[in-house]
């Protein structure tokens, strides 16, 4: 099955899920997050704002008093990027191109990708090696570019966050795809093991 194929297939999988289950799920992802992290140290983590059936990390943020919480906010300047602005009281909100909310901030006020310390990635759908199947557009993979040159580097973190149904056999890679190191759902935590399948 091609990518456009499996992206169609599996957002309507996880647009299909009951408002209960979707719920369900996001109360359970909440603790495998902080499973996960399990660190006293307090981090820059990005966050997102769930649309289109994505699974939520609204009981996470609510709860979170420990880690700094910022959110993606595209820019397109000379290309398409995001940049990450942190989450706060005070945040105000505006929605981009794609009808997605997103804070209001300035470029000067926001983060670098490599200034984050984990980052968790909504996908459509992902597979076990760390492959991740995005909405189309590259943005994640853009931004997250130089993991893929600066082997030595391996900040931030990227974790894939998804419902375990929208697991995939295995995933075909591009030169550009950004490959995940943990994948997060309401079931588990799954590190990523590259090149086993």
């Amino acid at each position: 099955m091609n990518p456009t194929n499996i992206r169609q297939q599996y957002r309507h999988i996880r647009r299909q899920l009951p408002e209960s289950t979707q719920s369900l799920h996001a109360s359970l992802l909440k603790q495998n997050i902080n499973d996960l992290l399990g660190s006293p140290k307090a981090l820059k983590i990005a966050a997102y704002i769930a649309t289109q059936g994505e699974i939520s990390l609204k009981p996470w943020i609510a709860e979170n008093k420990h880690h700094q919480i910022f959110l993606p906010k595209l820019y397109e300047v000379n290309a398409p990027e995001l940049r990450f602005a942190e989450l706060t009281k005070d945040t105000q909100w505006e929605k981009n191109r794609f009808n997605i909310l997103e804070p209001e901030a300035s470029w000067e006020n926001t983060l670098l990708p490599q200034q984050l310390d984990i980052v968790l990635i909504p996908l459509v759908a992902f597979d076990r090696e760390g492959h991740r199947l995005g909405m189309g557009g590259g943005y994640y993979d853009r931004s997250f570019a130089f993991r893929l040159t600066q082997k030595n580097n391996s900040q931030p973190k990227l974790i894939g966050v998804a419902h375990s149904c929208q697991e995939y056999p295995q995933l075909s890679q591009q030169s550009w795809d950004v490959p995940l190191d943990s994948i997060i759902t309401e079931k588990e935590v799954i590190t990523s093991e590259p090149g086993t399948n």
